[in-house]
């Protein structure tokens, strides 16, 4: 199957290794694995374009992927549908207030941006990091 990532979280990635270019990218993820395949998935492809973007949490290089979850959930940008990081979630369904996340994964090891099945997936507008 051919896939891309949504053109918005490819341009977030951009920005992130442009301004951190030592980060470590080794839980950094866009298509899901077979567990993700099993089900209801952002990681998935939907008309094939993947809507989730993962980024490794590095403090060791710089890169505080919790302090950016923040920074984006706080600019409320209308692209994202949600965000999970170190075991909290946000989404505008919840006036983009943290709440607990307790899925198997607490996204410490990395923080997870899901972007709108819409146009906003390919709006590559710079984003507020």
């Amino acid at each position: 199957m051919t896939w891309r990532l949504a053109r918005a979280l490819d341009q977030l990635r951009r920005q992130v290794n442009a301004k951190w270019p030592n980060r470590s990218r080794v839980s950094d993820g866009t298509i899901g694995d077979r567990k993700h395949a099993a089900r209801a998935s952002d990681h998935n492809p939907s008309g094939g374009i993947v809507h989730a973007l993962d980024l490794t949490h590095s403090p060791s290089t710089g890169f505080d992927a919790h302090a950016l979850a923040e920074r984006i959930r706080k600019a409320h940008d209308p692209r994202i549908s949600y965000i999970i990081s170190n075991r909290r979630i946000a989404s505008a369904k919840a006036n983009w207030a943290w709440r607990p996340y307790r899925g198997s994964n607490g996204h410490t090891q990395h923080a997870h941006f899901s972007i709108k099945r819409n146009p906003h997936a390919d709006n590559i507008k710079p984003w507020a990091i």
